[in-house]
């Protein structure tokens, strides 16, 4: 009698616990993700600020960073001699919440959307270079070759983007 009650509070804790969590907060990395920053030049200064406005790191490149998945990003880049520039993380679906479906269901989805662990930042890895270019005018211009990777740090997309100086783009 002992031993079968023993075993049903033992199953009923088991389901409990299993109950209140999600998969994406057990299996998908949990409610913060690292984030790789890197940069051309090197030692290029950044600052991370959420969509609120709060500054969430700072440092010189190249770093990896815990970053909350609950929030969108955006990444400013300086370094003397280059224009500034800025690149946003967003977040798309981390995969693992649909292991709610087989378990967890509707409270798996709650914690996993409470916590930030149904989303993932993209990219996972920054990779920026500033690159200092002749214009067919002759003047010297600044672009920022912008590279957006996944995770695995396969390339996503490139993309070269003429900086702007801070006088001209206040005109």
């Amino acid at each position: 009698m002992q031993s079968r009650l023993f075993r049903l509070r033992s199953l009923a804790i088991l389901g409990l616990l299993v109950g209140t969590t999600g998969c994406a907060t057990i299996l998908g990395g949990g409610a913060s993700q690292p984030v790789a920053i890197r940069s051309n030049p090197e030692s290029a200064t950044f600052t991370v600020k959420a969509s609120n406005g709060l500054t969430m790191a700072q440092g010189q490149t190249p770093q990896t960073i815990r970053l909350p998945r609950k929030n969108e990003y955006q990444i400013e880049f300086t370094a003397p001699g280059f224009q500034p520039q800025s690149i946003a993380l967003t977040k798309g679906t981390n995969g693992w919440i649909w292991g709610n479906l087989v378990v967890g269901w509707i409270v798996g989805f709650a914690v996993d959307f409470a916590t930030g662990s149904a989303h993932k930042l993209e990219p996972a890895l920054v990779d920026i270079s500033l690159v200092q270019v002749r214009a067919s005018t002759g003047e010297l211009r600044t672009d920022a070759l912008v590279k957006l990777h996944d995770k695995d740090g396969r390339l996503i997309r490139e993309v070269t983007v003429p900086m702007v100086p801070v006088e001209a783009a206040a005109k």
